[in-house]
């Protein structure tokens, strides 16, 4: 990429606080489905999100923990879903410190604007350690990782989208601020196995089942040729057949797809440093226990 260092995190940071200065009808306009499901205050692809967020809280059960951190976590959603399952002290961060009162305001979470490759917490500061969707963005992810490591005490999770390599090679080609500059796959951070942390993944977004979200989630796609236009004079049917049962039955079907056909479009991997604590009866969380976990719509 032609940028450098400096000036694509100050790029990064300036779009980030474009984004989340948005608002519809007044209403803040939200990262993550913290309205609940098909709100149009919030951005899309809910069932996609509602995976990734199933994934982290059943990897979260598997161990004990009291201190936790979302790196990257916008207006504090994932953090407000640990605090709720796992009764853990809670924090977030992001790189946007509009999206941070956010957080505080609507979840009264601790939020704390920063960058991901200079983190201001102390070495092994929490228990857990969260990075979703993130490091896909970010210029260096290998010294944002060994950030993520530093601060974390027991258990590191960070997710990231499985993409084409090419169309990544095309972010980075057109130097695309907040586009996908890194490809992972699930072998990606198999060099941290060298350093002795014990590295596990699941798999997770079958792109079998993408038609499929698509068509429940309902929501109208931008685009003039003829198959978006069908699609969204369907969107009116497919809401009134397709409801939030039906998106949960979806998040709890990946698993199964992703085991049976093994095919990805998403990693959930979980670094564990030495001591980390194993919960002897990890809960088994299901779509319908956290979509319905909702906030009033945050009026700016």
């Amino acid at each position: 990429m032609s940028w450098t260092s400096e000036e694509y995190n100050a790029e990064a940071q300036k779009k980030h606080e474009e984004r989340f200065g948005e608002s519809i009808d007044g209403v803040f306009f939200a990262h993550q489905p913290i309205y609940g499901y098909r709100t149009k205050y919030a951005e899309g692809s809910h069932v996609g999100r509602y995976i990734i967020t199933k994934s982290i809280l059943n990897e979260a059960s598997k161990f004990k923990f009291k201190t936790f951190i979302d790196i990257g976590g916008a207006e504090g959603y994932k953090a407000n879903l640990i605090r709720h399952f796992f009764k853990a002290e809670v924090k977030n961060t992001d790189h946007s410190a509009s999206v941070c009162r956010k957080a505080e305001e609507i979840y009264q979470i601790p939020s704390i604007a920063c960058n991901i490759h200079e983190l201001p917490f102390g070495d092994g500061e929490f228990d857990m350690v969260l990075c979703s969707e993130t490091v896909e963005h970010v210029n260096d992810y290998k010294h944002a990782i060994e950030e993520l490591i530093r601060i974390t005490k027991q258990v590191l999770i960070i997710t990231v989208p499985h993409d084409p390599i090419e169309k990544v090679e095309e972010n980075v080609r057109n130097n695309n601020i907040g586009a996908h500059i890194n490809h992972f796959d699930i072998h990606t951070l198999d060099y941290l196995k060298e350093r002795g942390y014990k590295l596990t993944y699941k798999k997770t977004l079958s792109p079998l089942l993408t038609f499929f979200r698509v068509a429940i989630e309902a929501g109208e796609k931008p685009g003039k040729n003829i198959i978006y236009r069908f699609y969204n004079r369907c969107t009116p049917f497919l809401r009134k057949v397709f409801g939030i049962n039906s998106a949960n039955r979806m998040v709890d079907m990946d698993a199964l797809f992703i085991r049976i056909f093994g095919f990805y479009l998403g990693i959930t991997f979980v670094i564990e440093k030495s001591g980390a604590m194993l919960e002897p009866n990890p809960i088994n969380i299901k779509a319908a226990d956290f979509t319905s976990l909702v906030v009033a719509e945050c009026k700016e």
